[in-house]
């Protein structure tokens, strides 16, 4: 819901308000399984959280295809705010990183899990990883309030 500024706005970024909160419920969904026990049931947790990090890397791929598709947020951003190059470059910068990291401990996690298995190890890396999307997902939402003046929403 737009808080201040020009009211009316682009289809891209009625895409993006949808998409930002089927990331959030993603982050929150992968927060959730690792946040749960794991003595004793390692290879329980290690499966819950590979596929609530499968759900957010699927949530993430449709952030990047919205936001840089053709004619996506970062077109319309640019259009509307290409003093924004700048903070739009970066922001596309980190899709790779993040696709890699997540991909990485999806991977991580879908590996047996055997006596060295260290679940305190294995969650720190997970939520450096989640704190990483959150930040990106905040950047996205100063980005859009920059360029649209407008608070893009979609719960936290």
């Amino acid at each position: 819901m737009p808080e201040s500024g020009d009211e009316t706005h682009a289809p891209a970024l009625d895409a993006a308000r949808r998409r930002r909160v089927e990331l959030h419920d993603a982050l929150v969904g992968a927060e959730e399984a690792i946040s749960r026990p794991t003595p004793g049931r390692e290879p329980d947790w290690a499966a819950d959280a590979g596929k609530a990090f499968t759900h957010l890397r699927d949530a993430f791929d449709e952030h990047v295809r919205g936001t840089e598709e053709p004619g996506g947020l970062y077109d319309e951003v640019l259009e509307r705010a290409p003093q924004l190059a700048g903070k739009v470059g970066r922001l596309r910068d980190e899709h790779p990183r993040l696709q890699a990291d997540l991909s990485r401990e999806i991977a991580r996690l879908s590996e047996p899990v055997g006596e060295a298995f260290d679940a305190d190890a294995v969650r720190d890396d997970l939520q450096r990883v989640l704190g990483l999307v959150v930040r990106h997902r905040q950047h996205g939402a100063d980005l859009v309030w920059e360029a649209y003046n407008l608070d893009i929403g979609g719960a936290g």
